[in-house]
């Protein structure tokens, strides 16, 4: 989803923020971009920086002022982060300083409508599809996936409302590609619903 975003990468100057162990910043490099990694975990730099010498990477908390000069980037990409970060109007904020004009700020999120919601089932188990409710409601919750994390929920217009205060305009939406097998196992349940979206936006 992100990469289909992402089909110009190629000799762009590319900021990976919350770039985690570096994996997804280096396939941004085998797609011919500038890339250069940040995240706010010393030990996952430490260990981008072990992994994928050839990549510029920067402990950096994405709650606070970014370590890159203003105009300095083509793209900014930030995967599977700000549902994990309370305060996001910082960051936004800070990747329009550190984008060219009309430069590119694409995000991934676990997707906020269907995330928490509950599977329904029927009376052999099989689920059929999931019960939302309380959408509208930003609230917080400890998740222990990779590690004890706390998720921020909050509606599709709200991040909406955000990008337009912090100066972008939204290009494109996208949820879940027909592809998307190809990086997530996806149960034949899962398909029925979009487990994942992506935002596209131009910094004016």
């Amino acid at each position: 989803m992100i990469l289909d975003a992402l089909k110009d990468a190629q000799d762009k100057h590319i900021l990976d923020a919350g770039c985690g162990d570096g994996f997804f910043t280096n396939t941004l490099t085998k797609l011919g971009a500038d890339v250069c990694g940040c995240d706010g975990s010393k030990k996952f730099i430490d260990i981008a920086k072990k992994e994928f010498c050839n990549v510029d990477f920067k402990v950096c908390d994405l709650t606070k002022e970014l370590l890159y000069e203003d105009n300095s980037f083509d793209i900014v990409v930030c995967s599977l982060t700000l549902m994990d970060i309370d305060n996001i109007d910082i960051f936004l904020k800070e990747s329009a300083r550190v984008l060219k004009k009309d430069g590119k700020l694409v995000f991934t999120m676990v997707h906020p409508c269907f995330f928490q919601a509950e599977w329904e089932t029927n009376d052999d188990g099989k689920k059929l599809y999931k019960k939302v409710y309380n959408y509208y409601e930003q609230n917080t919750e400890i998740l222990n996936i990779w590690g004890y994390t706390t998720h921020y929920h909050r509606p599709i217009s709200w991040y909406a409302k955000a990008l337009k205060n912090s100066g972008f305009v939204i290009e494109c939406i996208s949820e879940n590609p027909d592809n998307l097998e190809n990086f997530v196992p996806i149960k034949p349940h899962q398909k029925k619903i979009p487990l994942f979206i992506c935002f596209s936006c131009i910094s004016r």
